[in-house]
Order: structure tokens, then C-alpha cells, then sequence
């Protein structure tokens, strides 16, 4: 099988995890790297793709006839306060 030689930086948490896993096992550095991704990797694909189809938030997103009556709602109340607001100035003055 062709390899191919991928450079990786690791942190140093990562490096002494490798270097214990070395004295531990009988494998060296690169073989617990090939090991662990053969093991993992497709694990922690799937998780992270599936990461950015969570939903934030546990409140269920509004159908199209539900957003229609809010925003006809919000649109009345604000008529209803620019009125209000344009009485409530009083006359004008153009001696100001």
C-alpha cells in the first residue's frame, strides 16, 4: 500500500499522552496515531457533520401560517402607536 507522509502539529497535552502510550503498549508514536485513527476517525466524522445540523435552541421554529398572524399582529399595534403618538403631539405651532 502507498503512504503518504501528512505533518501534524500536536499540542503538548497530546505529546505526553503519546510518549505514555509508547512506554505503555508495545507500539511506537505513529502506530497509536494510525491505530487510534483506524478505531475513531469515522466516529468523530459523523459526529462533527452531524454538529452543524444541531439546533441551538429547544424551541420549535414557526410554521408560515403562524409567522403570517405575528407579523399582521406587530403591524396593527404599529399603526395603532403611530396614531397615538401623532395625537398625543397636540397641534402644531408655527411660532416655534
Amino acid at each position: 500500500m502507498q503512504t503518504k507522509p501528512i505533518p501534524v502539529r500536536f499540542e503538548p497535552s497530546l505529546l505526553r499522552l503519546l510518549n505514555e502510550g509508547a512506554k505503555r503498549t508495545p507500539h511506537k508514536k505513529q502506530e497509536l496515531i494510525r491505530l487510534t485513527l483506524r478505531r475513531h476517525l469515522a466516529a468523530v466524522i459523523e459526529e462533527e457533520s452531524n454538529a452543524s445540523a444541531r439546533r441551538v435552541t429547544n424551541v420549535k421554529p414557526w410554521d408560515e401560517s403562524e409567522l403570517r398572524k405575528a407579523y399582521a399582529r406587530v403591524g396593527n399595534e404599529w399603526d395603532a402607536l403611530e396614531e397615538a403618538a401623532t395625537r398625543a403631539q397636540g397641534r402644531p405651532d408655527l411660532n416655534d
